[in-house]
């Protein structure tokens, strides 16, 4: 390997660092200053407004939530998404540059104890269901972290890269990745050692969180409180009980019941305990939820084709209930556990990737098409190729036009065609020839996407064409990302 780059796993409640051990080859777990080998994506701003990044910060949830961020991943697609703590604007690309630092930071302070040379590119891991624009914000965060980013890999192909290519050769296998914070779903097939995802889909409003809210409002419930989690997760009981129904959870995975403590409104501490059997019936719906989306990435497949295996990715898919369900939807694919590292698969696999072992061919989650007189008809499918060139062909629809609006919307169907109400507006601009011409006259659309993810799409008719660049609408300008990058310097994590 001609040079040392991270994998990272920057994840919605966990964050994990990797890299390739150049004695064997293979992927290997960086741990922190705190001995762990995950580090939680929790950020806590002290009374001086200094940030303090995973296991402390985390820590620090139970006293003061509101001077806590935590789950800042679910926002990274949030256009409306805005808070502030003290005198710093809080902001997805932020949080994540804090937190990518900490991990580097940390990894590199490990490599120095072994005489090693520190390393600043990396390779990171997003969500499948991720569109343009969470993919330039993802860099966007990298670059103020002080990392130059060699590429972002899909989760749930990095999570099958991890198993080692030979492992899926000539197989099809579902990827089920329930995070902490966000469920994504990926099909993909191995031939000749090269990945290529057929289908993704994804709920990045669903996760881990989702089932500790669950114990955390049933406790309440049965406790006699008429409040709910929603009600209080601002306040210091809030961010107490919603790490104590954490480890409730994390034992009902080893065992048939667990204490739930807790304390509300001034009482002495509380318990409730909770069976697997009352958990299993509380989240029921969220595991249907998911359930959902596996089907629905198997419809987007563009061919019939078997699946083989499942493998599980993320560490809430520890729960037994999530093997269990599996096993009853599709009885006749091995579940994978043989390698269960469902914390570190990603990691992992995306410092493979940045070894450069495997060949990718991943998926985008979002469609994208141009307006027409039948609704909204896709240039570009998220069914295609992540880097793609494609024409499409329409038709001027009146009698002596001589110009055209371009509309072009952002979707998440499969489809070639839909209703104008079922996607996004996110470009337009005006097409004029100059010139009467009959109704019918050709209108070509001609698309590309390259390995950055910017979509180009070049319109003609006549003579004159016009060229609608998609990109992203909350990126940070270059002046801004500087400016974050040199106040990162100074910050110690």
């Amino acid at each position: 390997m001609s040079q040392e780059i991270y994998g990272i796993d920057l994840g919605t409640t966990n964050s994990c660092i990797a890299t390739i051990n150049p004695a064997d080859g293979q992927p290997e777990v960086i741990i922190n200053q705190a001995t762990q080998q995950t580090t939680p994506s929790v950020v806590y701003y002290d009374d001086l407004d200094t940030p303090i990044v995973g296991n402390d910060a985390k820590n620090m949830m139970k006293m003061n939530p509101l001077r806590s961020v935590a789950f800042i991943k679910r926002e990274m697609s949030n256009k409306n998404y805005k808070r502030s703590i003290g005198t710093e604007e809080i902001s997805p690309v932020k949080i994540s540059a804090l937190i990518l630092k900490k991990l580097v930071d940390d990894a590199n302070i490990a490599r120095e104890y072994e005489g090693k040379a520190p390393i600043h590119k990396a390779v990171i891991t997003v969500p499948a269901y991720f569109g343009n624009d969470e993919h330039v914000l993802t860099r966007q965060a990298g670059e103020v972290a002080g990392l130059e980013v060699i590429g972002l890999l899909n989760e749930p192909t990095a999570a099958a890269l991890s198993y080692g290519k030979d492992t899926f050769e000539g197989k099809t296998i579902m990827v089920y990745d329930l995070g902490g914070g966000t469920f994504d779903v990926s099909i993909i097939r191995m031939h000749n050692g090269n990945l290529e995802t057929l289908a993704t889909d994804g709920d990045h409003h669903l996760g881990g969180v989702d089932w500790d809210e669950m114990i955390v409002n049933y406790t309440l419930a049965v406790s006699g409180y008429d409040v709910t989690y929603a009600d209080i997760k601002d306040k210091k009981e809030g961010g107490a009980m919603i790490l104590a129904a954490e480890q409730c959870k994390q034992q009902l995975s080893v065992q048939t019941k667990a204490p739930m403590r807790f304390r509300y409104g001034g009482s002495k501490l509380q318990t409730v305990e909770i069976s697997q059997a009352t958990f299993k019936e509380l989240t029921e719906e969220l595991l249907d939820r998911t359930i959902d989306c596996t089907h629905h990435a198997i419809g987007l497949m563009k061919e019939q084709i078997t699946i083989d295996e499942i493998i599980l990715v993320g560490g809430s898919s520890r729960m037994p209930m999530v093997k269990e369900r599996l096993m009853r939807e599709f009885p006749n694919i091995k579940i994978r556990l043989d390698r269960f590292e469902p914390d570190l698969a990603v990691a992992k696999g995306a410092a493979l990737y940045a070894a450069n072992t495997s060949v990718i061919d991943d998926k985008s989650a979002r469609s994208y098409g141009i307006l027409t007189t039948t609704g909204i008809t896709n240039v570009l499918l998220r069914t295609d190729p992540m880097v793609f060139e494609g024409i499409s062909h329409f038709i001027t629809s009146s009698e002596g036009q001589s110009s055209v609006w371009i509309k072009v919307y952002e979707n998440s169907s499969a489809e070639p065609t839909i209703h104008q109400s079922k996607g996004d507006l996110i470009l337009k601009r005006e097409l004029s020839w100059g010139k009467p011409v009959p109704k019918g006259t050709e209108v070509t659309a001609f698309v590309r996407r390259g390995k950055d993810g910017i979509v180009h799409i070049e319109v003609k008719c006549e003579s004159s064409s016009v060229t609608l660049e998609i990109q992203p609408e909350r990126q940070l300008s270059a002046t801004e990302v500087k400016k974050l990058k040199d106040e990162f310097k100074d910050i110690e994590l």
